[in-house]
């Protein structure tokens, strides 16, 4: 299990975009009895549940040791909720827990029986994070005593430098079914942008990303937005405005924690200033005085770092744990950027945050070649609607692979799913012929030996894609290769 995670860790890369659906109010974590303060939230989004798990797991040495039902939550920060390690160990203990400190200070077991679960707690000025995930065995003390307090320090725990969030959502926007994709690029070592064959006029004028062995690195949109693939960020440009979805960035909290720096300062500071060579820097807080509730959002004058042009910028940071996503835009003026993304600095539903839908590329025929992995899982907890008693969870977890080889493909599905404690286990496994085009890719053989179609699309990554399936009828899956 901890392989399978962290190879996911290692290429399934975060896009910019909120899943904010999946990030919903919760007032008490039901497996601790713990109760927690207003204002908190927990994250189901799939990969940030797959980012906690592979956090908790570098704490495991033991490869009998294996986690499971893991839970997200963001707390609202100390100062205002006044919940603190101190807090937590007092109400831990008060359910019954013995909690055994690890090497980590903010990581530690918590053992009630034959229950057991690994639990990371961080405090910062913006919020608090709270992971937990089940153990299989009940573990003995690294260190210190049994109830020992579970204090943040400054140490940074061992993990993945990349760890990602949930990917974008599906969008109604589109590349015009109209216009053929762009032709393929030979590697860039055998051609200069000006002989590129699937070079436009109305493109931007940047040096494209290395040769990865895709098709397509260019989009054309319906909407007239055209997008592509640059070496550190897709690009999506209409008319005289461009916007840069830069690929993700390591998000450190050691760097903001009690340090005095911002976040979204050290991120204009030290990537949008040099790169578009600023000469302004304002916000948009809307009166907005505490600092976790400010949006996550810097603009200024600064230069096109292709042109020299003058520009208005706008920059929206979305933060994931360890991750830092920008989206840049680029106006010719200010009230350019106004009108044209009139919500920029919105902190919930911010129009720059959802430009990640113009990272869309066609698949060509010979793309798919090799092995394609995803995997998740959910947990609904139900109450009653008329006491609120708590009245059990249900999971749901799986997993699915794709093997494509020139017309075939094979493909094996996993998974888990009933009440707590009480778990339905199923495998499925399909093989047939693939049809691949630029937007689509049909399988035959499929449930009752059906032939299903999936609208399917690649999304630029750092080096390389991952890859989106969906047949409309229950089956969506965001895909890595793997081999």
């Amino acid at each position: 299990m901890k392989s399978k995670l962290l190879i996911l860790v290692s290429f399934l890369v975060p896009m910019m975009v909120f899943a904010q659906k999946n990030v919903v109010p919760a007032n008490q974590i039901t497996a601790l009895n713990l109760k927690l303060p207003d204002g908190s939230k927990q994250d189901k989004r799939f990969l940030s549940t797959v980012a906690a798990a592979s956090l908790l797991e570098t704490e495991v040495n033991d490869p009998k040791v294996t986690l499971s039902e893991v839970e997200v939550y963001m707390l609202p920060p100390t100062p205002q909720s006044g919940f603190d390690a101190e807090v937590l160990v007092s109400e831990l203990e008060k359910s019954g827990f013995e909690i055994l400190p690890t090497d980590d200070d903010r990581i530690a077991w918590l053992v009630k029986g034959q229950t057991a679960y690994l639990i990371y707690f961080s405090m910062d000025k913006a919020e608090t994070n709270f992971y937990l995930g089940k153990s299989n065995t009940v573990p003995k003390p690294t260190q210190g005593q049994p109830g020992q307090q579970v204090t943040p320090t400054s140490t940074q725990p061992t993990a993945p430098a990349y760890i990602p969030p949930l990917p974008p959502s599906r969008s109604s926007t589109s590349p015009s079914v109209n216009q053929q994709a762009p032709a393929p690029n030979p590697p860039a070592s055998s051609q200069s942008p000006a002989q590129n064959p699937s070079s436009n006029s109305s493109l931007p004028k940047t040096s494209v990303a290395p040769f990865t062995g895709f098709q397509f690195t260019t989009s054309n949109f319906d909407d007239g937005w055209i997008s592509s693939i640059q070496s550190d960020w897709v690009l999506a440009q209409k008319g005289e405005t461009k916007v840069y979805l830069f690929f993700v960035l390591p998000y450190r909290i050691e760097n903001f924690s009690g340090t005095g720096v911002v976040d979204r300062d050290f991120y204009w500071d030290n990537h949008v200033a040099p790169t578009f060579n600023t000469t302004t820097k304002a916000y948009q807080d809307g009166g907005e005085f505490v600092s976790s509730l400010q949006p996550k959002y810097v603009e200024g004058w600064g230069q096109d770092p292709q042109t020299g042009q003058r520009r208005f910028l706008g920059m929206y940071l979305t933060v994931s744990p360890n991750t830092a996503m920008l989206t840049v835009a680029s106006t010719v003026d200010e009230n350019s950027m106004r009108q044209i993304f009139p919500k920029a600095s919105d902190r919930w539903t911010s129009d720059l945050v959802a430009m990640s839908r113009y990272n869309k590329f066609a698949i060509g025929p010979n793309d798919l070649n090799g092995t394609w992995q995803s995997g998740g899982s959910q947990m609904t907890q139900w109450y009653d609607s008329f006491t609120g008693a708590y009245a059990g969870a249900t999971i749901a977890s799986s997993s699915a692979t794709f093997f494509f080889t020139g017309p075939t493909y094979s493909s094996i599905h996993n998974g888990a799913t009933g009440a707590v404690g009480a778990m339905n286990t199923f495998q499925q496994e399909y093989k047939g012929n693939s049809s691949i085009s630029n937007w689509t890719i049909t399988l035959t053989n499929r449930y009752l030996g059906k032939t299903q179609q999936f609208d399917a699309h690649f999304q630029a990554v750092k080096g390389g894609r991952l890859l989106y399936l969906n047949n409309g009828a229950g089956e969506e899956y965001l895909l890595v290769k793997i081999r």
